[in-house]
């Protein structure tokens, strides 16, 4: 993810994106109709304002308690950054926050790069994640086409999976023949497939599954959506990410509309681990959405007046 290299960066994935998946689990299904329409430029401008009361629709619940997930990181994260030369406080620190606190340490001037590097992720939690990132999702054109565009429909759980799907399949790498390995295992052919068949959309490829580092054959659920978009969902860290090109190149994109449909999804199931819809089983780790650790701590909340 953003440019992630396998062999330096921390293979988490962020405490926020795992709170932000249980906020929109715990949030519930979402209306076609309030989701948001494409912004114009003086509207992606305004970030200081709220999209949905512009708009005149409801806010989603599930968005409003990632708004008070993003102010409870600011909250959360500020301590490290006063001992950031620690590397002891540092253990208990995001691995990503620890890692870049780590660079400052090194630094010409460590202290200015600190404080840089605070105000680049209170900037993710003040505007990016929640203006930007999550405003792109519930959009009419993105997470909109994964749903039936009736004006009153809820896209529940149930009615979701009538037109997406998790499939169990066996993904190889370049080397492999998917026939030869199906004939070889008496496994059904059309759920063995090259990585590179996978990871594609109506306009851009995502990353392949080895590009994170991920040995193969191995298997794994394919996301199979309504846009016609099919992209394995990789074990990772303590949970599964969607292999989307989405984001790919900014660290603060932490929810694409693939992960927020597995969310509602999850919700309605009460469960952390994603249904196998078609084809082969999968193991248990392949399919867990969310850390258990996160989902044993966190409480979705709604957010203050006033942000810390």
């Amino acid at each position: 993810m953003h440019d992630y290299n396998v062999e330096t960066d921390p293979p988490a994935i962020e405490p926020v994106e795992h709170s932000i998946r249980l906020d929109f689990m715990a949030g519930g299904p979402i209306r076609y109709d309030q989701l948001l329409l494409n912004s114009t430029s003086r509207e992606r401008d305004a970030v200081d304002s709220d999209p949905w009361h512009r708009a005149g629709r409801a806010k989603p619940l599930g968005v409003q308690y990632a708004e008070g997930t993003c102010q409870h990181r600011i909250v959360e994260e500020a301590p490290y950054y006063e001992v950031y030369d620690d590397e002891d406080a540092l253990s208990d620190a995001p691995a990503f926050l620890a890692h870049r606190l780590r660079q400052c340490r090194s630094a010409d001037a460590p202290e200015a790069a600190v404080r840089s590097e605070r105000d680049r992720r209170e900037t993710w939690y003040r505007t990016l994640i929640p203006k930007l990132n999550l405003c792109s999702v519930l959009k009419r054109s993105s997470y909109g086409s994964l749903i039936d565009d009736g004006p009153a429909k809820t896209a529940d759980g149930q009615t979701l999976l009538e037109h997406n799907g998790f499939v169990g399949a066996v993904v190889l790498g370049s080397d492999s023949d998917p026939e030869s390995f199906a004939q070889e295992r008496s496994l059904p052919p059309q759920y063995v497939v090259h990585e590179r068949d996978l990871s594609c959309g109506q306009s851009e490829a995502g990353a392949l599954p080895s590009e994170y580092g991920f040995d193969l054959p191995a298997p794994l659920l394919v996301g199979e959506y309504a846009s016609g978009s099919r992209y394995p969902l990789v074990p990772w860290s303590d949970g599964l990410v969607c292999t989307c090109p989405f984001k790919a190149d900014a660290p603060w994109r932490v929810l694409c509309k693939h992960e927020l449909l597995a969310a509602i999804v999850l919700g309605a199931r009460e469960s952390l681990f994603l249904p196998v819809t078609d084809g082969l089983d999968v193991p248990y780790r392949a399919r867990r959405f969310v850390s258990p650790a996160m989902a044993s701590v966190h409480t979705p909340g709604l957010p203050s007046d006033e942000w810390p």
